[in-house]
């Protein structure tokens, strides 16, 4: 299989997404803005798919004990660190999602627009922007840019 699907795949993974495809892509010498463009692209492809998930499937899967107990676990978690960015609501989303740290990333921005009921579309423009700016950092940290001299 092709290297940058491989790249595509990591992107979408939860708690690694593009914090983890950005460097793997750099480790394997690949091009690194085809890394960045199909690392944000599958950054960004997760969201209306999680919206999905959490409208029309999640709830069925729920009722299997586990799962609930996993969901109610996550959701704890995301909602205890965001709780400082509450008050911003769409621009707390966006900071919330480019910080580049496991648990911050497409898949609880998107998890918390459903639990707070954000709108939609400026929840997915707010999220992406945030996965745009992680990416960003990431690629910053990964490549060793020295920006502060």
């Amino acid at each position: 299989m092709d290297s940058y699907f491989y790249i595509f795949l990591i992107s979408m993974v939860p708690w690694i997404e593009l914090r983890g495809s950005i460097p793997a892509g750099i480790l394997m010498d690949l091009d690194f803005t085809k890394v960045f463009l199909i690392s944000l692209l599958g950054g960004i492809l997760i969201i209306p798919f999680v919206f999905f998930l959490l409208d029309y499937i999640f709830p069925i899967i729920r009722k299997i004990k586990i799962i609930d107990r996993l969901y109610l676990y996550w959701e704890s978690k995301v909602q205890k660190r965001y709780k400082k960015y509450t008050e911003w609501e769409l621009i707390g989303l966006l900071i919330f999602v480019a910080i580049p740290l496991p648990g911050t990333g497409a898949y609880s921005g998107t998890l918390l627009s459903y639990l707070f009921g954000l709108d939609r579309k400026w929840s997915f423009v707010a999220i992406s922007l945030g996965v745009l700016i992680a990416g960003i950092v990431v690629s910053i940290i990964s490549l060793g840019i020295d920006i502060i001299t």
